[in-house]
């Protein structure tokens, strides 16, 4: 029987992780279609702090492993999932939903797959349920999928209970046994990251949802001023902390996060702009979601972390996003591949041996994040200088990508934008095919 539990709080624990970050994000997205102040802060401190949470555990003074930190975010994901069931009732509940849920999401992702290998090193990996696996993803459509205004408080309950299961595996974390924080004490560069980047993607999450023009200048000028703040410590200064990690890793795992933000925030308002918010299920969450699941199967079978497979799929899959019918094929084939790099560099990482074992993949996660954010803030300025160059204000930016109908307008900047994005991260890909395949360089160096 004990086993058993185990069983289905390893499946739901898994569950979590692979959903935390895309299931909060839609239902604080549908909370914030009013507009309002209230409204909107659930949304925007859920993805502020899911997107930089890993700087601030990295900055701080800590002594948290991937261990404790597991622990850290599967209450704090309850607290965020029980708050949500009383915003149902008070929304003012969502802003701590948010806070809380936010939190988890930035954190459970790296501490599970940190424990995940530090399973398998130690012939402890426990097997998962997949009947209760495949329940719990249909289950989960049907609430994503349900017209009711009940789907907010049904989703929340239901994400309580799978929270609630997954802490049932807790008990077992007890006998593990990780190396301390050894890879820094603390760091301010982390922590002077998490403040900057909190900050510059807080103004422009809410300056998108509220059409606030001033909060995207802010943006703008937050923008332009780290770059050149971070240009003059790098030729200068040059004190970026010591990682061990190499220039061809570290750029792969730069391209891993900035092909999460192509796929899930450009994909998404692509979507909204040409075809409306009404299409965004079908042509983008079922694909992205789909994608999520299959991966690892299709990695396991097909794939198999073969490093060149992986990055001919990339390559294909983003030739196919200029075409704009099979625009959400795109997204279900690059959802698929970024499952399959993801994995290669968990293995990867895992594997570097001149880094603490339990801090492997907060280095690469830590990476990964800083190119998610930095494509993010490519993508936002991109699309001002394309509107800026037709003569338009930034409000009409803020008005398409916040719009529910789509005009002529709205899609004809679609495909321009679509056509630039794309294009920048065809070139990112294609730089490193130049520094690997004629370089020679070994990527686990």
């Amino acid at each position: 029987m004990k086993k058993y539990v185990l069983t289905i709080g390893n499946s739901a624990l898994s569950i979590i992780s692979s959903t935390v970050i895309v299931l909060p994000f839609m239902f604080f997205l549908r909370i914030s279609a009013t507009h309002t102040v209230s409204s909107v802060l659930p949304f925007v401190i859920f993805y502020t702090l899911r997107t930089t949470g890993i700087f601030f555990i990295r900055g701080i003074k800590t002594s948290l492993n991937s261990v404790s930190l597991l622990k850290v975010s599967l209450y704090s994901g309850t607290l965020g999932s029980i708050f949500g069931i009383l915003g149902s009732f008070l929304p003012e509940f969502y802003i701590i939903s948010g806070f809380f849920l936010g939190l988890s999401a930035a954190w459970l992702p790296t501490a599970n797959t940190s424990v995940e290998f530090l399973n398998i090193k130690n012939n402890l990996l426990s097997g998962k349920n997949k009947y209760f696996t495949i329940i719990t993803l249909i289950l989960i459509g049907c609430i994503l999928f349900s017209p009711s205004k009940k789907s907010l408080i049904i989703f929340f309950l239901f994400y309580t209970l799978l929270y609630l299961i997954a802490n049932s595996t807790l008990f077992t974390l007890n006998q593990y046994t990780v190396d301390s924080h050894d890879l820094e004490i603390y760091s301010s560069h982390y922590l002077g990251l998490f403040v900057v980047f909190f900050v510059l993607i807080f103004s422009l999450r809410s300056s998108r949802l509220m059409n606030n023009i001033m909060q995207f200048d802010y943006f703008i000028w937050g923008v332009l001023l780290l770059t050149i703040v971070l240009i003059v410590s790098k030729l200068f200064f040059n004190n970026a902390p010591q990682r061990n990690v190499s220039n061809l890793l570290s750029y792969i795992s730069v391209i891993n996060g900035a092909l999460g933000n192509y796929l899930f925030l450009f994909s998404s308002l692509y979507v909204a702009g040409y075809y409306g918010h009404h299409d965004l299920f079908t042509r983008f969450y079922i694909p992205y979601v789909i994608g999520i699941v299959t991966s690892p199967i299709i990695n396991k079978v097909l794939v198999k972390n073969n490093h060149q497979k992986i990055f001919g799929m990339l390559f294909f899959g983003i030739i196919i996003m200029f075409f704009r019918p099979l625009f959400s094929w795109g997204v279900l084939w690059l959802s698929i591949t970024r499952g399959c790099l993801n994995s290669e560099l968990n293995n990867i990482y895992m594997r570097k041996n001149n880094l603490p074992s339990d801090k492997r993949i907060w280095v690469k996660n830590t990476i990964q994040s800083t190119g998610s954010i930095i494509y993010q803030f490519i993508i936002m300025i991109t699309g001002f200088l394309i509107v800026s160059d037709n003569n338009k204000s930034v409000k009409e930016l803020l008005d398409i990508t916040s719009q529910g109908i789509p005009s002529s307008y709205s899609r004809a900047l679609m495909v321009d934008w679509n056509l630039v994005t794309t294009t920048i991260l065809l070139v990112m890909v294609i730089f490193y095919y130049f520094f690997y395949l004629f370089s020679h360089i070994n990527i686990e160096n």
